[in-house]
């Protein structure tokens, strides 16, 4: 794997958790946390009448090949099994032929784009799609917006995921969307655009985080203006935090920069939860990257920034007018509606309706307004077998939640097979902290003082550095699960520290870093907006259907 693929797998791997903080937003989230912005395009109108709209796309497309290939071709040329290691749901699909085939191609500038077949069902809707050339390669090429509309010209939401396929020689890829058309079949437009080839650059840092300061490098290159570095001991672990200013918003929006720390010439990974794109208080492209601090004490190590930079662009539309049928697909769809709740911690979740498809199970539920349950993990369990799962609340309903489960392959699953929804790990938020933390005598010199937080002893470390005041929060106690975020003062005069670490249920790490921008003072009183508890052998079960 070259440096261009390993740039890019960071980023497109669909087995990548990461925080956008929601990467299926980096080239997208990019598979899946941003959801990217949908530039308005310039298309067919979908109001027209089906006839009209394809004679009318046949004229818009008269500088493009199109080509239609056999069933067979795409069926023995693509390995598409390999582009879901965790869609396994699909993966079922896929070996059982279901599916609908696509096969329409259109060629730009000597750039294929097939997309090749459609999974449609009440669930989710993906489209598989292809990119080769009839000269030369597109190994390293990636396109920056891929969209959907549906029949209304309303833009779907979605990820996606791409991947070099060597044998082909070509790269596939996929875009997966919660939507499903209404009725058992409907239109959509579909629409690749923004082709670009990247390679890897890198710059060489003079950068020692043991010495506890930050680092502040002029790049001035390639549309990057300047890199500040800063690095927070943790005692295991050391928090490289970083934010980045851009003079050209266009490379902010395709740089993806990172910190890579070489021993010796080979690549450090890092450990713990990375963290990319969080916008920073003045626009800034921050991060956070964190490395064990024994490996970062030894001799043989090296900082550079790395980040990729545009080579190629083809700006191009390759646009699909799709006509998608879910009807092959309902042979093995199961609805059942629950309104089924659960309890716990003084929060109500309503499990309302469970969606069984062929590649997912889903299973929706009512709270109120941006409640989240008290538990890290939920998974089904199926006539004895458990199933992971993963949530996301409805971005146009705070009161709704979705569970996802996707389906084992070769899991047969009947009307009346005993299924039952299963919540563990308990992390439970407190807001009953009222003690204030007082800090005195406030200098350069690191300081600690320990005091209670909901009976768990916690430790705060205190500096300021650059005219800042930082202050960490951290127990020993892995029952305590760390605090939010602090603040000072109330009403008008009220200070909010700005948290420097974003931070994860579960992870076992509770330590947490504020700051306070312009802090001359030499005392402090702290409050704290809230903290959590984890509790990870608690669990909870709730039968969706018995057994009998």
């Amino acid at each position: 794997m070259d440096k261009a693929e390993q740039t890019f797998s960071r980023f497109l791997d669909d087995n990548q958790e990461m925080a956008y903080p929601d990467f299926d937003k980096m080239w997208e989230r990019i598979e899946p946390s941003l959801p990217s912005d949908r530039s308005a395009l310039k298309n067919v109108d979908l109001a027209l009448p089906r006839k009209k709209r394809y004679r009318k796309v046949a004229i818009l497309a008269a500088s493009a090949a199109i080509m239609v290939a056999t069933p067979v071709f795409a069926a023995f040329t693509y390995n598409w099994e390999s582009l879901f290691p965790h869609r396994s749901g699909i993966q079922a699909v896929l070996q059982q032929g279901l599916g609908q085939v696509i096969d329409q191609s259109v060629t730009h500038q000597g750039i294929k784009l097939t997309v090749n077949k459609a999974i449609v069902d009440d669930n989710r809707t993906v489209i598989l799609y292809s990119l080769s050339a009839q000269q030369g390669s597109v190994k390293d090429m990636y396109f920056t917006e891929v969209t959907m509309k549906d029949s209304q010209g309303k833009v779907i939401e979605g990820n996606r995921f791409q991947r070099w396929d060597e044998a082909t020689q070509s790269m596939n890829g996929y875009f997966e969307t919660e939507w499903t058309p209404k009725q058992s079949e409907d239109d959509v437009q579909f629409t690749a655009q923004k082709l670009h080839s990247f390679t890897t650059v890198e710059k060489e840092l003079d950068f020692n985080p043991m010495s506890g300061q930050t680092g502040s490098f002029a790049i001035h290159q390639d549309g990057i203006d300047n890199l500040m570095l800063q690095p927070f001991e943790q005692g295991e672990k050391t928090l490289l935090k970083w934010a980045i200013t851009f003079n050209d918003p266009e490379v902010k929006a395709l740089a993806y920069p990172n910190i890579a720390v070489y021993k010796d010439a080979v690549l450090l990974k890092s450990d713990g939860h990375d963290v990319f794109g969080t916008p920073g208080e003045h626009g800034e492209y921050t991060g956070q990257q964190a490395f064990k601090t024994e490996e970062l004490k030894a001799p043989g190590i090296s900082y550079k920034l790395s980040y990729t930079k545009e080579t190629r662009r083809v700006d191009e539309a390759w646009t699909y007018q799709l006509h998608l049928d879910k009807k092959q697909m309902l042979s093995g769809t199961i609805k059942r509606e629950l309104n089924i709740p659960m309890e716990d911690s003084g929060i109500t979740m309503v499990l309302k309706e469970m969606i069984i498809t062929p590649t997912q199970i889903r299973v929706k539920t009512s709270h109120e307004k941006h409640v989240q349950f008290p538990y890290k993990n939920y998974e089904l369990e199926i006539d004895g077998v458990r199933l992971e799962g993963w949530s996301s609340q409805n971005e146009k309903d705070p009161t709704e939640s979705i569970y996802r489960f996707e389906r084992p392959i070769g899991m047969e699953i009947k009307e009346d097979k005993p299924i039952a929804f299963i919540g563990s790990y308990r992390v439970e938020e407190h807001k009953d902290a009222k003690d204030p933390i007082r800090l005195t005598n406030i200098s350069e010199k690191k300081q600690t003082i320990t005091t209670q937080v909901g009976g768990y002893p916690v430790v705060w470390t205190y500096y300021r550095q650059d005219n800042k005041l930082f202050v960490q929060s951290e127990s020993a106690d892995p029952g305590f699960g760390g605090v939010n975020q602090t603040y000072m003062g109330k009403g008008e005069q009220r200070l909010i520290g700005k948290p420097i670490t974003v931070n994860f249920n579960g992870d076992g790490n509770n330590q947490a870093i504020d700051m306070y921008a312009n802090y001359e003072k030499n005392e402090a009183e702290l409050n704290i907006f809230w903290y959590y508890t984890e509790k990870p052998e608690q669990s909870l079960k709730v039968e969706l259907i018995p057994a009998n």
